[in-house]
């Protein structure tokens, strides 16, 4: 389809195409989902060193298509003096016309060329199989390409059923789909609202399916839906057991004799999330691992293949993923590998129980062998897996996409500012990662973008300028962006390290992977840092000045700590109580604040300004809208912004006129088949 794409915009080259006549004259079809063509799209402008901001190739034309804009012209050969002979007027004119056809041919030919060998291996894959041709390349085709989210895929022991969750917004209900992976019918048995279908998987013997069935915050439940063998239709949905309402979405496992589900959970009165053990046919569940006190906890289990393991991911601090194995028979359990520049989203055995697959990077797979530990990359994709999944029969299937588009919006803030204002902020409708607005008027944004190769932080200057300021090596995550109260310096969290950028210098490592650094933050005069480390098991707030080389632990009482721009006041959390106090740093006074968002399982988005506090929590109704505390009348106030999901980011303005929110959508999450080639 790149292929087809590429010629059909040389042909029509400087004319506005639509994306009906895309469809129409490149697909041959007019039902294919509008998330196709913008993924082809995608691929292209990476083959070519496209940028949509400011395009070179390929021109969007917001609501209605493209434009090829690049120079189009047919290559004319002429005689070795560059003048063609007088006396072959002709002859020559023959020629030319016969060149014209083969330089056309050339042109389509490159075109196909740059597609093939760039587009479809993607300018990551094509760096990294310069240096192992050895490792395969694998291609991702899609099995579910429907528009929205479809999560959670596992496959029947017979290699016959797909099974996984879909929805296509925020607003809209979850769906529970068995897809016929011979006849790619799909057949939808179980409707939710709001998303709340999870991690659905099937028995060993094809007949059940048990999911989680979840509205965060206020109830989780893992359910099992008993089939009709014959059609797959459903007989019963009953209650197995209730899990913790702080719970996250699931990644469950069933073990192979079908006696046991693994499922994790977050219980009331816990700190984070524990693999449970539960009998499925009755009997209480059994909490069967026991994360440390700095760790978001475990998840993501899956049985081995003879059902005498379990493999799960621990989270490390909030900042780094490690891979663990759990012997069911001593039940010990042990670290396999922790990934130095990349949070691997899920694992998976293979299917004769020697090793575990992963996602390392943007676009690879890599594999642990138990025997040895060594770790090896098994494929480089021209996709990004998340859930990785391998079935009986070897094959190797993911959900593929992206979560989020973002599209920040400059609003006005009703309480401080009457006068309507809508603004999309042009640069910060691309995907590739976090924004960080400068809280200094005319300062730069800070942008994570992969259109370097890999990951890195760029500014975006007002006059249109770009830099490029960080030199991470690898595929990098940045967690966090945060700019200095006078907007020049930039904190940023790669896994577990934090690192200090500034323009025209090198960065700084403020911690080191070892040390698990988390939610760094800026003191009032851009010169302090605080941030989180984990030591010997439990939380310490460090102080680290920029004119010292060292860091000191400033507090071993607090778990969050953040000033205020204007030195004003202090907000902080005590260790073991998720709760917030407001300290008033002129007259000591101690403000309990009861309402505000709770810690959890990272930590809300919290602004503080001279007038009052912001953040986002949900409404009575349920909807995500952003709320202030004044700290002149001490009261909670809406400043009526919504956010379309709780913990996306969102700005205010110093002078707290404007807010800036990320209104933007869902992705496109296709599940998809891993077809290895060399």
């Amino acid at each position: 389809m790149c292929q087809k794409a590429l010629n059909y915009f040389l042909v029509n080259a400087g004319r506005l195409v639509t994306r009906d006549e895309l469809l129409s004259d490149v697909w041959g079809v007019r039902d294919v989902s509008d998330g196709r063509i913008s993924r082809v799209i995608r691929v292209l402008r990476v083959a070519l060193g496209d940028d949509s901001r400011e395009p070179r190739y390929i021109e969007t034309i917001p609501k209605r298509g493209f434009r090829f804009i690049a120079p189009v012209a047919e290559v004319i050969l002429t005689s070795g003096n560059d003048e063609p002979a007088n006396h072959h007027i002709e002859e020559q004119q023959a020629i030319q016309q016969q060149e014209r056809k083969h330089h056309r041919h050339w042109w389509l030919l490159a075109g196909t060329f740059l597609c093939c060998v760039l587009a479809i291996s993607g300018w990551q894959y094509w760096q990294q199989s310069q240096l192992d041709p050895q490792v395969p390349f694998g291609r991702f085709e899609p099995l579910s390409s429907m528009d929205g989210l479809e999560l959670y895929p596992d496959v029947s022991k017979d290699g016959r059923y797909l099974v996984y969750s879909h929805s296509l917004d925020f607003d809209s209900d979850s769906t529970l789909i068995i897809q016929d992976l011979k006849s790619l019918e799909k057949k939808q048995v179980k409707v939710s609202s709001k998303g709340g279908i999870r991690g659905p998987i099937w028995s060993p013997d094809g007949n059940s399916i048990v999911y989680q069935y979840l509205q965060r915050n206020s109830f989780c439940e893992i359910r099992r839906l008993s089939l009709n063998t014959a059609d797959k239709s459903v007989l019963s949905d009953e209650l197995l057991t209730k899990c913790g309402a702080k719970s996250m979405g699931a990644r469950m496992s069933w073990s192979p004799d079908g006696k046991y589900i693994v499922y994790p959970d977050w219980r009331t009165g816990t700190d984070g999330i524990a693999l449970m053990l539960l009998p499925v046919n009755g009997g209480l569940a059994e909490q069967i691992t026991m994360p440390p006190q700095t760790s978001l906890g475990d998840f993501a289990a899956r049985y081995s293949p003879d059902g005498s393991k379990i493999v799960f991911l621990r989270d490390a601090a909030g900042s780094a993923g490690q891979i663990w194995v759990l012997d069911l028979t001593s039940r010990s359990s042990r670290l396999v590998y922790q990934p130095d520049d990349n949070y691997p989203a899920h694992v998976a055995w293979t299917i004769d129980g020697s090793g575990i697959i992963f996602p390392s990077g943007t676009n690879t797979l890599s594999l642990i062998d138990l025997k040895s530990n060594a770790v090896s990359i098994v494929a480089h994709t021209d996709a990004s897996p998340h859930d990785v999944f391998v079935g009986t029969d070897n094959r190797i299937f993911s959900s593929i996409g992206r979560f989020w588009q973002s599209s920040i919006r400059k609003v006005n803030n009703v309480l401080e500012n009457p006068v309507p204002s809508l603004e999309t902020i042009d640069f910060a409708t691309r995907t590739e990662g976090l924004i960080e607005l400068n809280p200094q008027p005319g300062g730069p944004a800070a942008v994570l973008s992969n259109r370097s190769g890999n990951q890195q932080v760029w500014l975006y200057y007002p006059d249109g300028r770009q830099k490029q300021i960080s030199r991470f090596s690898g595929q990098m995550y940045p967690k966090v962006l945060e700019f200095s109260p006078d907007g020049e310096k930039l904190l940023v969290l790669v896994n577990a390290t934090i690192w200090l950028l500034q323009p025209d210098q090198e960065p700084i490592a403020i911690t080191t992977p070892e040390q698990y650094g988390r939610e760094p933050t800026w003191g009032a005069n851009s010169q302090t840092i605080y941030y989180k480390l984990s030591h010997n098991g439990r939380w310490q707030i460090m102080r680290k000045e920029l004119t010292s080389e060292n860091a000191e632990m400033f507090s071993d009482k607090w778990d969050y700590y953040l000033e205020s721009p204007d030195e004003a006041y202090v907000l902080r959390s005590n260790i073991g109580d998720d709760s917030y106090e407001l300290v008033m740093r002129q007259s000591g006074e101690v403000i309990k604040l009861d309402n505000f968002p709770k810690m959890d399982f990272l930590s809300p988005r919290i602004i503080l300004r001279k007038k009052a506090i912001y953040y986002s929590a949900p409404s009575n109704n349920a909807d995500v809208k952003i709320y202030r505390f004044n700290l002149a009348s001490r009261q909670t106030e809406s400043t009526g912004v919504e956010q379309k999901l709780l913990g996306r980011r969102f700005f205010v303005s110093l002078d707290e006129k404007f807010i800036f929110q990320d209104d933007g959508k869902k992705g496109d999450v296709d599940i998809a088949e891993l077809i290895l080639s060399r």
